[in-house]
């Protein structure tokens, strides 16, 4: 081993650029009402009496749904228990909606279904609990995805917070892939149905906008990287140049984000947590200041010392505490506020940064006499990288379940045939139906018997 003294003008990184690179917010997750009651098996026993299969999977929607209500009720929530049983239960509340959908001459209830459910992204300013209650089966299948996703970016999480960097990016893809079908397939097709959901956009909650999942898709996209950046970081030999593009590439992303909030959902961004708001406006910052470092390194490694000095001189402006709310620099540290934990390595970053800028002027004054401009020129400015990685989501195909109205002497409510799934993705004059439709059509029907029996 050498006993050579380390390089002053070529240290390794500090620990804290690795903990301030994967920062992430834990959101909570949306949660059901515990005073819920549905039953599936209940609602649906008439119409699914002659069917065994269908019986069957009204029972299985139940015990997962149930399921689902007992881990919100545990004193300690268990995200992976949740996650679990939501991959059972997305596919069965996913064909009840369809069975519904194709057979509505013979989906009747037999007691009302109301799905309650609290948001999980927006902030409750009041100690009491505030539930949204609908009727419509893609509100259940709607909130249940955004669960399954948030419940996956709380896993990765975990796993990032334990420096386990590649199992924390597999959690973000998934839940990447959740929102962005939710962004870019089911809620938009369900709002083009849907004339009530234009109306009701202040009391909607949040899980049910485009632009709110479309917005969590760049969130979940910036983390994604965040985890590939630990990932590169925690290596014996690292690519600065490399590592300063996906640092930008995350600022992008997280810009994305609040400019998609803020033009597509500006109501229920007012309705997020102001800390978490914050945080994020502290990542973007962070991030480009962390650009800018990993750039001046990549630059000082390849003898360019005087833009090395710059780049590293604009690092530590970026790394100061904004005087104005709008201004350059990091949002100030509220003394109980959430960023009170990086608080340490923020203050040891800009020692580090400090040392090593004062390390190269005087090298640079004493040896290497490189003009320093007063800027980074714009042919040595990195390109923004983003991975946009993501595990593409995809419903489960399952073909209707089968209703008819027992002892029914008419043929049209008696015993057809439900259509196949791909049958029924085809059927483009049924699936024009809208959700609130089939959720009043349903209701109408509570209680009543074919005049024909």
């Amino acid at each position: 081993m050498s006993d050579a003294p380390p390089d002053a003008s070529n240290p390794r990184h500090p620990s804290c650029i690795l903990r301030l690179a994967s920062a992430v917010h834990r959101f909570r997750v949306p949660c059901i009402n515990p005073s819920d009651a549905l039953s599936f098996e209940k609602s649906f026993k008439t119409c699914s009496s002659s069917h065994q299969d269908t019986i069957a999977a009204m029972r299985q929607a139940d015990v997962h749904r149930n399921a689902i209500k007992q881990a919100f009720a545990s004193a300690k929530t268990s995200h992976a228990a949740i996650s679990s049983s939501l991959q059972e239960y997305v596919p069965l509340i996913n064909q009840i909606l369809l069975s519904c959908s194709f057979q509505p001459e013979v989906a009747r209830l037999d007691k009302p279904i109301s799905f309650s459910w609290m948001s999980g992204v927006e902030c409750n300013q009041t100690k009491k609990s505030k539930y949204f209650d609908s009727e419509a089966l893609m509100f259940e299948l709607v909130l249940s995805l955004q669960t399954y996703a948030l419940c996956e970016s709380n896993l990765g999480c975990n796993s990032s917070v334990s420096g386990e960097f590649g199992q924390a990016l597999k959690k973000f893809t998934t839940a990447t892939g959740i929102f962005q079908f939710l962004g870019q397939d089911l809620l938009p097709e369900w709002m083009a149905k849907s004339k009530q959901h234009a109306e009701m956009e202040k009391e909607s909650l949040a899980e049910t906008r485009v632009g709110v999942s479309v917005a969590l898709t760049n969130l979940h996209m910036a983390m994604s990287q965040q985890m590939a950046i630990a990932t590169m970081l925690v290596k014996p030999e690292v690519n600065y140049a490399l590592l300063g593009k996906l640092c930008l590439g995350v600022a992008v992303e997280l810009e994305s984000f609040v400019s998609t909030m803020r033009s597509k959902s500006a109501v229920h961004m007012a309705r997020m947590e102001s800390s978490f708001l914050t945080f994020v406006t502290f990542q973007i910052n962070i991030q480009r200041a962390l650009s800018l470092y990993f750039l001046s390194r990549s630059l000082w490694n390849i003898s360019e010392y005087g833009v090395a000095i710059a780049a590293l001189s604009e690092a530590t402006v970026a790394m100061r505490t904004r005087t104005t709310p709008t201004g350059r620099g990091l949002p100030e540290f509220e003394e109980k506020g959430p960023l009170q934990a990086l608080s340490a390595d923020v203050s040891d970053l800009r020692k580090h940064m400090q040392v090593l800028l004062s390390s190269w002027e005087k090298d640079n004054s004493l040896v290497y006499f490189d003009k320093v401009p007063p800027s980074v020129p714009s042919n040595k400015a990195l390109a923004s990288i983003q991975l946009q990685k993501t595990e593409e989501f995809k419903l489960e195909a399952r073909d209707p379940l089968p209703f008819s109205i027992p002892g029914a002497k008419n043929v049209s409510i008696s015993s057809p045939p439900p259509p196949s799934y791909e049958d029924s993705m085809n059927n483009g004059n049924q699936r024009d139906r809208s959700d609130s439709d089939l959720a009043r059509e349903l209701h109408e029907k509570l209680n009543t018997k074919s005049e024909s029996c």
